[in-house]
């Protein structure tokens, strides 16, 4: 069949009618990049961390081990600070950085050099005790990817950690936390400081270095936060040359941190080299929130082959979508499907009725009520717990309520989400047995919470599942922090399957023109 008859020519528009829908459709699926849609700029992130209970300890020489905001200068020796040695010297804010102490019945309090070795109660720390002294840097910015579990956020500003009121401190500056879609991550930071020991014996500025302050595995990346528990157990430096694994949760900090503080004068606070140091010196949970600005997602493009909705004629010449069946006779708009049988001007029911640029019909879900420790479940009494919230009423006031005995450990104000990120401290004095932490609205309704249970030790267990709160979504109370969310990818491939369907109608419609008139 020669290509210049009517037939042939008719026959192989066909044809390309429906290899340019499969092609436009296969361009639509390859062109969907979920995780730009999702990913997010951040500009208000904050980071709240104790780093460990040792770093807040009671100390046998010079008081306590601190934490201050801002990177301390040279004292110059190996000796306690005073309150006008080091400068700039001890601080509870310094820029983008501050320190808080926890109160046994909710808040905190913001200590002094003169305080910094009570807890927020009043309370002198001797060893064995801590301030649970909360480090918090704010306006860290960066980009976060929810659906791809990404994040990369920077900071501005610095601290420092004191050990034995001074004899010995370091500092951290600017830190990153980069989180890959694996869920592994790790936070870094510059560390400076000076070479010391504890017994006086040597002063000198160390160069300074990147290291490592927690490397991170399961990282949940949610659109309001991030809490997770640094990776410590089974953690062995080259370096710990100390390292005792006789307690079943030995492990240390990062290698590179440990080399830097064999340089200080304090690794072995740094990892366990006693049988029963690991509560003391492990990380604790770092709690990072903020409020993931989305960018608008622009709406997908067809390729610059124009959709082929026309049939043509001749090469480059454009036929009208309708064929007259014979010369100088208008043909219907539509056509009949047998003769004498007329048939709706309407097109099939069973294709789609709009084009590939009509957006979805299904609204994004709204995620239920939830409260997350960030998947850690245990804890200590005196600890610093991070608690997440997500599903609630944007911009509200609540307040978080240990029961049954009823002590206020905190407030909080949900963000334009919903969401909150915060730290709780479960006081020293809770009596053993089962426990709630409820977010209470201001007439005292529990909206969610979590069931702990407090052993007579003094560990704190989170419950994984908590039913003593009815939630009135009906979804249940999790520790694990999953954030619900919707794909933004069904209306491209109902855009795929319908140009391939309209592609298709229009060959079968070319064949039964060719029948009726061949």
């Amino acid at each position: 069949m020669h290509l210049s008859s009517p037939r042939a020519r008719r026959l192989a528009a066909g044809a390309t009618a429906v290899a340019l829908g499969a092609t436009i459709a296969a361009a639509a699926a390859l062109g969907a990049a979920p995780a730009n849609a999702a990913s997010a700029d951040v500009t208000d992130a904050s980071l709240s961390w104790s780093l460990s209970n040792e770093a807040n300890a009671g100390a046998y020489f010079g008081g306590c081990n601190f934490l201050s905001a801002g990177v301390a200068g040279n004292s110059g020796a190996s000796a306690p600070w005073t309150a006008t040695n080091p400068s700039p010297g001890y601080a509870a804010s310094a820029g983008n950085v501050s320190i808080a102490y926890p109160k046994a019945a909710g808040g905190t309090s913001t200590p002094t050099f003169a305080t910094k070795c009570q807890t927020g109660d009043g309370t002198t720390v001797r060893p064995g005790t801590t301030t649970a002294g909360v480090l918090t840097l704010a306006a860290g910015t960066g980009t976060v990817d929810a659906a791809a579990g990404t994040a990369d956020i920077a900071w501005d500003g610095g601290f420092t950690v004191a050990f034995y009121g001074g004899l010995t401190y370091w500092s951290a500056e600017d830190p990153e936390l980069h989180v890959a879609a694996d869920g592994t991550g790790e936070l870094t930071a510059t560390a400076s400081g000076y070479a010391a020991s504890r017994d006086g014996g040597s002063w000198a500025p160390l160069t300074p270095r990147t290291v490592h302050l927690a490397t991170l595995t399961d990282v949940d990346v949610t659109s309001s936060g991030i809490t997770v528990s640094p990776d410590w157990q089974g953690v062995e430096p080259a370096s710990a040359t100390s390292l005792n694994k006789t307690n079943a949760d030995w492990g240390s900090w990062p290698a590179d941190f440990v080399d830097f503080q064999n340089e200080t004068g304090q690794s072995s606070y740094w990892y366990t080299s006693g049988a029963n140091d690991a509560a003391a010196k492990k990380p604790q949970p770092i709690s990072i929130a903020y409020t993931a600005a989305e960018a608008p997602t622009p709406e997908p493009t067809e390729p610059g082959t124009p959709e082929p909705t026309t049939e043509p004629s001749e090469p480059g010449t454009p036929e009208p979508t309708t064929e007259p069946s014979e010369p100088g006779t208008p043909e219907p708009t539509t056509e009949p499907s047998e003769p004498g049988t007329p048939e709706p001007t309407t097109g099939p029911t069973t294709g789609p009725t709009t084009g590939p640029t009509t957006e979805p019909t299904t609204a994004p879900t709204t995620p239920a009520p939830s409260i997350s420790t960030g998947g850690t479940t245990t804890f200590t009494v005196g600890d610093s717990v991070p608690l997440r919230a997500e599903g609630l009423p944007a911009a509200s006031e609540y307040s978080i309520v240990l029961h049954s005995d009823p002590v206020v450990l905190g407030t909080v104000t949900t963000d334009a989400d919903g969401a909150f990120a915060t730290s709780v401290v479960i006081p020293t004095g809770t009596p053993a047995g089962a426990h709630t932490v409820a977010v209470e609205s201001s007439d005292g309704t529990a909206v969610v919470s979590l069931a702990i249970t407090v052993t007579a030790d003094g560990t704190v267990v989170v419950d994984p599942i908590d039913t003593t709160t009815a939630v009135t979504t009906g979804a249940a109370v999790n520790t694990g922090g999953t954030v619900s969310g919707t794909s933004a990818l069904p209306w491209i491939g109902l855009s795929a399957v319908g140009v391939v369907a309209l592609g298709s109608v229009a060959f079968i419609a070319y064949r039964r023109r060719v029948t009726q008139q061949d």
